[in-house]
C-alpha cells in the first residue's frame, strides 16, 4: 500500500510575505494573492505537476478561490453554470452560487440506468489513466437548452475533457458562451479548444497558470519554459 504525506494547498493574501519550499510552486492570481501547490512527480519520473486536488483543499482556499471565479464568469454573462466531473463540480456550484443562480448543471462519469448514450461523449484527463465517459442527466437538457452557458472546471491542461464537455453542452442545445477554470496548465488546450472555434481560445478565463516542471540536474525542479 502507497501512503504520501497529506495534501495541502496553502492560500496567501496579496499583502502577505511568505517562502516558497523547493517541492512546491507559487503561482499569482489574478487578485495579486498567491496560491501555493505541491509539486507531484509524473509516473516518467522526469517531469512534475503542480497539483491541485480541488476536493482536498482547505475550505479557507476554496473561499478564496470562488469569488475570483465568480467575478470571471460574469463576464460571460451567463443564464446557467454547467460544470465538469469531477473536480469541477465543487467550483461550478460555488460560482452559480455567487452569481446568485438557483442551480447549476453537473455533468457526469456514472452512467445512471436511465441516461441516454446520446447525451455523451469520451473523454481523457491529463491526471487520470483510462479514458471514460461524461454524462448529461437527461433531466437537465431543458436546463440549458437556449441558454447561455459557462463550463466550470479547475484545471484545463491538454483541453480534451473541456472540448468534451462543451460538444455534449452543444448538442443538447446549449450556447456554451464561455468556461472559467482555477488554473490553466501550459499551453497544449489552446489549439484543442481552438477546434471549436477560432475564437475560442478568447473564451476560456482562468484565475492563474501553472507552468509544467523538468528535473533541473541537481535533485529538483524547474519551470519548462514553453509551459511558462
Amino acid at each position: 500500500m502507497t501512503t504520501l504525506a497529506a495534501y495541502e494547498a496553502r492560500h496567501y493574501p496579496a499583502e502577505q510575505a511568505f517562502e516558497t519550499p523547493a517541492d512546491r510552486y507559487a503561482v499569482r492570481l489574478s487578485d495579486g494573492s498567491h496560491l501555493e501547490l505541491p509539486l507531484r512527480v509524473l509516473p516518467t519520473g522526469d517531469k512534475a505537476i503542480a497539483l491541485l486536488m480541488t476536493n482536498q483543499c482547505d475550505f479557507a482556499v476554496e473561499d478564496a478561490l470562488a469569488p475570483l471565479m465568480v467575478q470571471a464568469a460574469q463576464e460571460f454573462a451567463p443564464d446557467v453554470i454547467a460544470a465538469v466531473p469531477t473536480m469541477g463540480l465543487d467550483y461550478g456550484r460555488l460560482v452559480a452560487r455567487g452569481l446568485g443562480h438557483p442551480h447549476y448543471v453537473a455533468l457526469g462519469h456514472s452512467r445512471k440506468f436511465w441516461y441516454d448514450e446520446a447525451l455523451s461523449e469520451s473523454t481523457t484527463s491529463s491526471t487520470s489513466t483510462k479514458g471514460k465517459q461524461v454524462y448529461l442527466d437527461p433531466a437537465l437538457v431543458e436546463r440549458i437548452k437556449g441558454k447561455r452557458v459557462v463550463l466550470v472546471d479547475d484545471v484545463i491542461n491538454t483541453g480534451v475533457s473541456a472540448v468534451s464537455a462543451i460538444r455534449l453542452l452543444q448538442r443538447a442545445g446549449a450556447n456554451v458562451v464561455g468556461m472559467v477554470n482555477v488554473l490553466s496548465e501550459g499551453h497544449a488546450w489552446r489549439a484543442v479548444v481552438n477546434a471549436l472555434g477560432a475564437d475560442w481560445e478568447q473564451r476560456v478565463k482562468t484565475v492563474g497558470h501553472i507552468p509544467m516542471f523538468e528535473a533541473d540536474g541537481q535533485g529538483g525542479w524547474t519551470p519548462m519554459p514553453q509551459t511558462l
